[in-house]
């Protein structure tokens, strides 16, 4: 059975960006042996990455913070892909979005190489999240793209955890809380997403 977890960055429910997220949802439903986790991020325990860095040396695994993270980066690994969605909070993604991404960085590996005496001397990242597949889901009220720069933020993140984008849902014009429920064009395509993540 495939996992799939939906992970949603606005700070209101039922609204617009998880109306477009639970079109990807039932996309991958729909192709049969798929097990989706969907959560708000507004409902963990999860405190701001305060910048340490101990997540990255050699040996390390975890956060050292104690919250719900870890549990979560612990999950995140066991998934087969993924959906993040945001709204566009001021042309970029959301701040609990953001510190999201902060906080997924102990899945990251740091690889170094070190001289005879023990000197740090070069050194790269690798990815506890390689190959997984990922979906993004963007609304914004905006009736023209005013998205880049939260797409670009998002792109840039998968490609540094060197997850393989599947494609995207950007739904422009949603002035109320519920407008892309009258997007017909936008729900197909996050149901054919949801339909590709889970393939």
């Amino acid at each position: 059975m495939k996992r799939i977890m939906a992970i949603i960055g606005s700070p209101r429910k039922g609204c617009n960006t998880e109306i477009l997220t639970d079109g990807v949802v039932e996309g991958c439903k729909s192709r049969g042996e798929v097990e989706v986790k969907k959560f708000f991020i507004i409902d963990k325990d999860i405190k701001y990455c305060n910048g340490c860095l101990t997540c990255i040396e050699p040996g390390q695994q975890w956060c050292v913070i104690e919250d719900d993270m870890n549990e979560i980066l612990a999950s995140m690994e066991k998934c087969d892909g993924f959906v993040f969605a945001t709204p566009n909070h001021m042309r970029s993604v959301t701040a609990p979005m953001l510190n999201f991404l902060s906080r997924m960085l102990p899945l990251l590996e740091m690889k170094v190489e070190q001289d005879g005496a023990g000197n740090i001397v070069a050194g790269e990242f690798d990815s506890r999240l390689r190959d997984k597949k990922v979906a993004l889901v963007i609304s914004q009220g905006d009736p023209t793209l005013s998205s880049v720069l939260a797409f670009s933020l998002m792109e840039r993140n998968f490609v540094d955890f060197k997850l393989i984008r599947v494609g995207e849902v950007i739904s422009l014009g949603n002035i109320t809380n519920d407008s892309a429920k009258e997007k017909k064009n936008d729900l197909e395509a996050a149901f054919t997403l949801g339909r590709i993540l889970a393939s």
